[in-house]
């Protein structure tokens, strides 16, 4: 529902992305003011080839509208595909997620989807390798460590793939929960890992060859969240276990860290993948600062698709927050959010300049508060502020890549735009330098 008075703000403005039953409501398409159309190429290769086993990274700026944009392939694709996503952060560990994490989370996805889909059948001889696997020493002793599940009782009381989806989802859950089991996967499961990917495809094989029974032509997997991994265990899942990653004998698609896209491997874990595709901001502004209408307009008819713009005392206050958003949605969707309820707060009916002050302070004070010095690797706050204030004055807006630029384009403080490929820095920063005397 569009928000009709500030109330209902909060909630019409929120940072989860849209569902599929929300995007009729609420879908803006910002494809021209992105300057490119990542997704209608995807949908394309996926039609022209719907049996095939492409692997897709998709990368994007947090905020930028990635798993929206991913919502939005999956309505287009669903009256012809299976289409199975899971979101790491929800069934993992981001900050200390393993590749072999990985192929776990896929399995219980997998054996979930069969479960739920009686016409498709999984022949015996199946259900009796992947007993054996999960009967086997080394699976057996992580079973009695970590998880307590019943193997013998639970595999003739619950039959095969009702029980496989129930112990794949405590395997999950366990993997999440506990640090000593991912020293122990890396240990015990890895050497046994290609017969686990292979008990994979092969279960993958079962789904693909009765797609006819469900009306469908191809399996298209959506492991969402990806990008959020920083920059060091990114490496090692895209780059360095990238042969196991596309083993898979189905269309995948993995988000992305943006960090990786700069990286100097960048080129090479590029190689190892069918394609890459990247979802840049809205453009707001252009290389030499001046406005981007279209981009703009397309921003406002997000927000006057969510709420009536009535609510703001001045539509003046609208284009304010869009330019500096910087194109980010997220930040334009907070701002709107801490204007609201500031005006609630002091009674007002209506978005006042004042309200926008105030959104517009903790917006540039939590971006303040990121460009911290990295004891990690030995970065200062100067050094950071340095890279800031060059990207800021590069007129051809192609900053030259470094650890420290890296660290600035994951939090936001440097953002990536269309067409060339350009870099500018985030306008609250801008504003940031220029209040200390760099700019």
């Amino acid at each position: 529902m569009r928000a009709l008075k500030l109330d209902d703000v909060y909630d019409c403005f929120g940072n989860t992305p849209l569902n599929i039953d929300d995007l009729q409501e609420y879908y803006i398409d910002v494809d021209k003011g992105r300057g490119m159309t990542p997704m209608k190429k995807m949908k394309r290769l996926f039609e022209k080839n719907p049996g095939g086993s492409y692997k897709f990274l998709f990368a994007g700026h947090k905020g930028c509208g990635k798993s929206t944009e991913l919502t939005r392939l999956q309505k287009e694709l669903q009256k012809d595909f299976i289409l199975l996503n899971f979101s790491v952060r929800e069934e993992l560990d981001i900050m200390n997620i393993s590749y072999i994490e990985l192929f776990i989370a896929l399995m219980k996805r997998l054996f979930e989807f069969i479960q739920d889909e009686k016409k498709i059948k999984v022949p015996q001889l199946y259900i009796e390798n992947i007993t054996n696997w999960v009967k086997s020493k080394e699976i057996v002793e992580i079973n009695d460590k970590y998880m307590g599940v019943d193997i013998e009782t639970g595999a003739k009381a619950k039959g095969g793939i009702p029980f496989f989806a129930d112990f794949f989802a405590k395997f999950t859950a366990s993997a999440k929960a506990s640090s000593s089991l991912k020293e122990t996967l890396r240990e015990a499961v890895e050497p046994k890992l290609s017969e686990l990917i292979l008990n994979c495809n092969l279960l993958i094989n079962e789904i693909k060859a009765q797609l006819e029974n469900i009306a469908k032509k191809g399996l298209i997997i959506i492991v969402e969240d990806m990008d959020k991994v920083d920059l060091a265990r990114g490496e090692d899942i895209f780059y360095i276990h990238s042969a196991q990653l596309t083993q898979l004998n189905c269309h995948l698609i993995f988000t992305f860290p943006i960090a990786l896209k700069y990286y100097i491997r960048f080129t090479a874990i590029k190689n190892n993948y069918n394609d890459t595709f990247d979802l840049p901001m809205i453009r707001v502004k252009n290389k030499d600062n001046s406005t981007f209408e279209e981009g703009r307009e397309l921003m406002k008819k997000i927000i006057e698709q969510r709420m009536d713009i009535t609510l703001f005392d001045d539509p003046g206050i609208i284009y304010k927050m869009i330019d500096y958003s910087g194109g980010c949605l997220f930040d334009l969707f907070r701002m709107i959010r801490d204007a609201a309820d500031n005006a609630l707060d002091f009674e007002r009916e209506k978005i006042t300049e004042k309200d926008f002050k105030v959104a517009y302070l903790y917006l540039k004070s939590d971006y303040e508060n990121t460009i911290a010095e990295n004891r990690t690797d030995g970065i200062s706050v100067d050094n950071y502020y340095k890279v800031l204030v060059k990207c800021a004055k590069d007129k051809n807006k192609k900053p030259r890549e470094s650890k420290e630029l890296l660290d600035l384009r994951n939090n936001l403080t440097v953002l990536g735009y269309n067409g060339e490929n350009w870099s500018d820095v985030h306008p609250v920063v801008r504003d940031i330098l220029k209040e200390r005397g760099k700019l």
